[in-house]
């Protein structure tokens, strides 16, 4: 990531100046896990640290040991969501297996708190003065475009995606398709996350 992430958290590592030790590890983790539940029982403006702090049972001062701002924090719950879910799609191959597209949506149904927490923190990433937020989801989207084009390159070499695309655009085109599909779903939950992307895979797949 280039956005610099502040003095108590490291980027590389994702722990605290006191997450060294197994007890800071676990209470980071546990802070980290309790964002996204607080924040879809009180949504963004009722998410503060105080908030999360009452809910996993610590108090604020306590909590800003870990993060010194309620932005700190949900960038940080975005970078190990993140981490974790190409970890898992790595591990199991998922990532590669047909149907990887309607996968994607099936997976992002299953964190809808996650989904709101992304969209809102994205939203604010486009206003003014809000730098930090806006690193973070420049280069976040940018290396999704990378692990994107990489896949696709991969299914045109096995004959599953047409050769007569750019890679790069059709990335773009996916990571816009899954975002856009995803919002109508939060906003109206008869929107077919499932359909939009499975037919999406299907333009990318050469003609029979």
């Amino acid at each position: 990531m280039t956005d610099q992430a502040p003095a108590k958290i490291s980027s590389v590592s994702g722990t605290g100046s006191r997450g060294r030790y197994p007890k800071g590890i676990l209470r980071r983790q546990q802070i980290l896990d309790r964002a996204v539940e607080v924040y879809a029982d009180l949504g963004f403006e009722g998410t503060s640290l105080r908030a999360i702090g009452e809910a996993i049972g610590v108090s604020h001062a306590a909590l800003r040991r870990y993060f010194d701002t309620r932005e700190e924090l949900f960038l940080e719950v975005l970078r190990e969501k993140d981490r974790q879910a190409l970890a898992e799609a790595q591990e199991s191959g998922l990532d590669r297996e047909p149907g990887f597209a309607p996968m994607a949506a099936v997976y992002a149904q299953q964190a809808p708190g996650l989904m709101a927490l992304r969209h809102s923190m994205v939203a604010r990433a486009l206003e003014p003065g809000n730098e930090h937020s806006r690193e973070f989801f420049v280069e976040r989207y940018r290396s999704l475009r990378r692990q994107a084009s990489s896949l696709l390159e991969y299914l045109r070499d096995q004959g599953r995606v047409r050769t007569d695309i750019p890679l790069d655009t059709a990335a773009s085109l996916l990571i816009a398709a899954l975002d856009g599909l995803s919002t109508q779903w939060l906003l109206d939950p008869g929107a077919d996350m499932h359909e939009g992307m499975a037919l999406l895979e299907e333009l990318f797949a050469p003609a029979r």
